[in-house]
């Protein structure tokens, strides 16, 4: 089988609701390479397909000065909070 057939499959299985080894099984599948090529697509995927952040505006009904506040990840990554619209969304944000 080449990387496409691989990479098909794995698409189906993650649209499954089924376990890696139900799977291969119902697909006549060898279970080692499954997990091979799982690893091996997935990992080109989360890397090169996936941003760690993105963009977001909100436009805010109520001009503020200064900092309302800051957010500090443990990687060192900052974010900071200037609008009260984005500020009452935090607590809403933290149950994802």
């Amino acid at each position: 089988m080449n990387q496409q057939q691989w990479q098909t499959h794995i698409r189906a299985f993650e649209k499954s609701s089924q376990s890696k080894r139900a799977y291969t099984r119902k697909h006549n599948l060898n279970y080692s390479q499954f997990l091979y090529w799982y690893r091996k697509l997935s990992e080109q995927t989360s890397v090169s397909d996936t941003p760690d952040f993105v963009p977001v505006a909100i436009k805010s009904p109520v001009a503020t000065t200064g900092n309302l506040g800051i957010l500090e990840f443990p990687n060192g990554i900052k974010l900071v909070i200037n609008s009260p619209v984005l500020l009452a969304q935090i607590p809403g944000l933290m149950d994802l």
